[in-house]
């Protein structure tokens, strides 16, 4: 298992990789660029209470490193770690930066795949899904999406169900208090894409806004690769945005991506982040910026935006976050019903909070991967310069399996 995609992608598929160590049906190995990664890792086997299989920090030669920029290093250390990789029975990845190993000479084994979210945007749903044996999606929503756009067959895209969510609520995920005061909380959740984000445009008008009003807290939270490489004078300037016990600034700590904001918000405002269906996973207000100019109106990659009113960067804000919250009524059926396509097996309580009916995402797809494996057959194949190792090719017809297939079916 390649974690090269960041911690922010570790929710979403490494529940899995703990819960295939805990059967003990297979051997597990991940890969992890860098120490601080593996130690990631290890807290959340740890915050989860499962076990920790092997980690292999994935090492680079240093004069390799002094070359490249950062940007390409991820890359690099896939193709050196390469042989190692594929020389296991099979590969399962929350990126698609992995198809790669795919795509290089020789022989590759399975290779499995987990998006980490659900979004509507189209690089959600592109070309490098063909690549993959089996892609474990998180629902309905985005299977029928692939299967339409002819990025997988019905037989490779299987819905395992919401791993994320799954594994937060076995954390014992619950709404906390992020202020001091009963004040409803605003939710900003700018996307880190310039192009497409409104941070730039907003998160200063956000926090002014609601300063003044003295009505509601706030939280901006962009997506963690916002601000990933920043120098910290940029970084100050939007910590500087920070009001004690009415604004807080969160630029990458856990409690981003750890749902703890979207569960705590009683208004969501963001563009065009995955992030707004873990936030409807209980329904509630929210509120999108339209800071690009899209022609988002019938545009599949804007789905998400039939949740709420949609405003300009321009527009009164005060007036819109009252208008977002006083119009919710009219949303919610819509927001319950694509929530449910979105993440499969999701029931609600009177109240709106969530459970899973059925078998739970974490232990469906770890018995969908060793099912599939067992019912491979075994081959053969070695490499100068390494042992040979055992590898799998499915039969002719691969079993699709259904999404409520549970463990021990």
């Amino acid at each position: 298992m390649p974690a090269i995609g960041g911690s922010h992608q570790y929710l979403h598929f490494l529940p899995v990789a703990f819960e295939l160590e805990q059967s003990r049906q297979c051997q597990v190995r991940i890969f992890a660029p860098t120490s601080d990664d593996a130690d990631g890792i290890a807290a959340l086997a740890d915050k989860l209470a499962m076990p920790l299989p092997e980690i292999v920090i994935m090492k680079m030669p240093g004069a390799l490193r002094a070359m490249l920029p950062p940007a390409t290093q991820k890359i690099a250390k896939l193709l050196l770690a390469a042989n190692r990789i594929r020389d296991c029975d099979a590969i399962l990845c929350a990126e698609r930066t992995s198809t790669i190993l795919k795509r290089l000479p020789g022989h590759c084994p399975p290779l499995f795949h987990i998006p980490h979210g659900a979004g509507d945007r189209a690089v959600g749903f592109e070309d490098r899904f063909r690549h993959f044996d089996k892609v474990f999606v998180a629902g309905a929503k985005d299977r029928e999406r692939l299967i339409a756009g002819g990025r997988c067959t019905p037989e490779r895209c299987v819905v395992g169900g919401p791993v994320k969510l799954a594994a937060s609520m076995r954390a014992g995920l619950r709404r906390q208090p992020l202020f001091p005061d009963d004040r409803p909380v605003i939710l900003y959740n700018p996307h880190f894409h310039r192009r497409m984000g409104s941070g730039h445009k907003m998160a200063r008008r956000l926090a002014h806004a609601v300063c003044a009003s003295d009505r509601y807290n706030l939280v901006i939270a962009p997506h963690v690769r916002m601000a990933r490489h920043w120098n910290d004078a940029r970084k100050q300037a939007w910590q500087a945005l920070a009001v004690k016990d009415r604004v807080l600034v969160d630029l990458g700590s856990e409690r981003s991506v750890d749902m703890s904001y979207t569960m705590a918000a009683d208004l969501y405002v963001g563009d065009v982040s995955s992030q707004i269906y873990e936030y409807l996973v209980r329904p509630r207000p929210c509120m999108f910026i339209n800071g690009h100019d899209a022609a988002w109106q019938g545009n599949p990659d804007y789905a998400m935006w039939d949740f709420g009113p949609v405003i300009e960067p321009d527009d009164d804000l005060e007036r819109a976050i009252r208008h977002a919250f006083e119009s919710w009524p009219a949303y919610r059926a819509l927001q319950v019903k694509r929530t449910e396509a979105a993440f499969d097996g999701i029931v609600r309580d009177d109240a709106g909070n969530a459970s899973f009916a059925g078998a739970e995402p974490c232990q469906r797809i770890a018995h969908m991967i060793t099912h599939y494996l067992s019912n491979a057959e075994p081959v053969r194949a070695s490499r100068e310069g390494r042992t040979a190792g055992s590898h799998w090719v499915t039969p002719g017809h691969d079993r699709d399996y259904t999404a409520k297939a549970a463990p021990g079916a």
